[in-house]
């Protein structure tokens, strides 16, 4: 009989069959898996769709670019307690499995600058005690009562990038703690994480240009959304601006500046959703 606690989420799409079936490996038979696929949808509302279909009494969320360490997902409903809101899995790279590339992330909100922590360190250098972070991404838990309690994941305004960022502020703002476990481990197809900003496609330059920026006006008051934009703003435009071009993807910067735009003028740029 299937295990009524858990339910996974897998949002995938074409091109990436390989990743989708490691993962589903590694995953034990016991839980609900719905896999979303939907081409009409972005990340954010592919994990919506698949939590309306879950019958868990927790949903994970993890993209098909992971797999699964032994007991991953027991650890994560081991340490799940009536405060915990989100809990996060802590992803290594596939390819250093030792090696932390996401261990959550805290946030200056007034600025918008997020710092991820436990980044690039060995596993071996951590304990293994729960951590509070600001916010998740990529593998995470949820209690379905409260996920649908705060009203899913933002699809509108988020439909990727900041997805995770949001429902963790909507979430701790009630009360709970978002937290990181040590224990739950996944591995992440990811490139190395540095302080030097980059996109792997337009898509991403985009939607975290305008993301960053409605992430700000939803969460911020007017005052200190106002300094954000006359102070914040421009520092973060011309960062990216620097780094893109360091990094010699110029095109890329143009597509950050659509975003920007787009923010501030409270637009969507529907080619991106192809």
């Amino acid at each position: 009989m299937p295990n009524k606690k858990v339910s996974v989420i897998i949002p995938t799409m074409k091109g990436r069959e390989s990743m989708l079936k490691r993962l589903l490996s590694t995953i034990p038979d016991e839980f609900e898996t719905i896999v979303v696929d939907d081409t009409d949808l972005l990340l954010a509302g592919k994990r919506n769709k698949g939590a309306r279909l879950a019958k868990g009494e927790y949903l994970l969320f993890i993209d098909d670019d992971n797999y699964l360490n032994d007991k991953a997902i027991y650890r994560m409903v081991d340490k799940m307690a009536y405060n915990i809101g989100v809990m996060g899995m802590t992803a290594c790279y596939h390819n250093y499995d030792k090696v932390i590339a996401d261990g959550g992330s805290c946030r200056q909100y007034l600025t918008g600058f997020t710092k991820g922590l436990r980044t690039n360190i060995s596993i071996f250098e951590t304990d293994h005690c729960l951590y509070e972070v600001d916010e998740v991404a990529n593998a995470f838990m949820i209690p379905k009562v409260l996920f649908e309690f705060v009203g899913c994941l933002d699809e509108y305004n988020f439909p990727i990038d900041l997805d995770e960022a949001d429902i963790c502020k909507r979430i701790k703002d009630i009360g709970y703690k978002v937290v990181m476990n040590p224990l739950a481990i996944c591995y992440h197809e990811s490139q190395t994480y540095n302080g030097i900003p980059d996109f792997r496609r337009p898509m991403n330059a985009y939607f975290m240009a305008r993301n960053k920026i409605l992430f700000q006006k939803k969460h911020l008051n007017l005052f200190s959304y106002m300094i954000y934009l006359a102070l914040f703003l421009p520092i973060t435009v011309c960062g990216y601006g620097v780094c893109l071009i360091y990094k010699r993807k110029p095109m890329m910067f143009l597509h950050y500046l659509k975003g920007t735009l787009d923010g501030l003028l409270g637009s969507y740029k529907n080619k991106y959703q192809s």
